[in-house]
């Protein structure tokens, strides 16, 4: 099911993929990630014939994994995929280490957001699968963001580390807490 990208046919999949799925304010670039490979994983997601149904890309931080970015083609929706991608990873960097940031479902930006269904759906599939929030939220690059692990105690300044360790020094203004 998740297979690491090594291939110029997966990496343009995945690319592919992530810049139709994603707001342009939660995009990171693309060459960039690549360029950090050591950093960002790049994990394709496949069905039992073999087939690109969706991407993972994860941010590997020592104790922490922040699974930055989760996308499925519309077309392997509703099958069960997503479930079985967390568990998958899980099992491959540890139930303890994973973090997740989703847009807010609550407060004034939430309410005026025109996604707000696709939100509300988001937090419903990670809580679901057995997330719990995190004991704050942040604003992100100007994006205010739920964080959830899988009951991991975290705190804002290990949640910030994440990113110290692929920006070193550029965190400073890029990261609140709200």
């Amino acid at each position: 099911m998740l297979k690491n990208a090594v291939t110029d046919e997966q990496l343009n999949q995945i690319r592919t993929l992530y810049e139709i799925s994603f707001p342009k304010s939660e995009k990171k670039s693309f060459q960039m990630m690549l360029q950090k490979r050591g950093l960002f994983e790049f994990l394709s997601i496949e069905n039992e014939e073999g087939n690109f149904c969706g991407l993972a890309i994860m941010v590997l931080s020592g104790e922490l994994v922040l699974l930055d970015y989760l996308a499925v083609k519309p077309e392997c929706q509703g099958a069960g995929l997503g479930s079985i991608v967390l568990r998958e990873l899980q099992e491959r960097y540890g139930r303890e280490r994973i973090v997740v940031e989703i847009e807010t479902t609550t407060g004034l930006e939430a309410e005026k957001a025109e996604n707000l269904r696709d939100r509300l759906r988001r937090k419903g599939f990670y809580l679901k699968n057995g997330m719990k929030p995190a004991d704050f939220h942040v604003k992100l690059l100007g994006v205010e963001m739920e964080v959830l692990t899988f009951g991991r105690e975290l705190t804002f300044e290990a949640y910030v580390s994440i990113y110290e360790k692929v920006f070193p020094g550029e965190t400073g203004d890029k990261i609140w807490l709200l």
